[in-house]
């Protein structure tokens, strides 16, 4: 299942706490890329995170797998997970 994430930097931390962070964090997502878990990965341009696209079982998969994030496991960064399902609109004309 596609599942939709969105990233949110802890904005009570202040940047200095995310600096020897930030180049672990993009080895680690770009491992979860190659391993075809992250299917789509962006920028928020408010700054405070990123939305993510993950094949996973359901949320709870891919939260725990999220989890081990640098990011996540120093507490910088939390997650909001949504499953999908194809658009009903799209189902009907096929």
């Amino acid at each position: 299942m596609k599942v939709f994430v969105v990233a949110t930097r802890n904005q009570e931390r202040p940047a200095e706490d995310f600096a020897s962070l930030m180049d672990p964090e993009a080895d680690h997502a770009l491992k979860l890329y190659k391993e075809g878990f992250v299917r789509e990965i962006y920028s928020r341009t408010d700054g405070k995170g990123a939305l993510v696209v993950v094949e996973a079982e359901n949320e709870k998969a891919a939260l725990d797998k999220l989890s081990h994030l640098p990011l996540a496991k120093a507490g910088l960064l939390s997650f909001e997970a949504y499953g999908t399902t194809a658009y009903r609109g799209i189902i009907r004309g096929i």
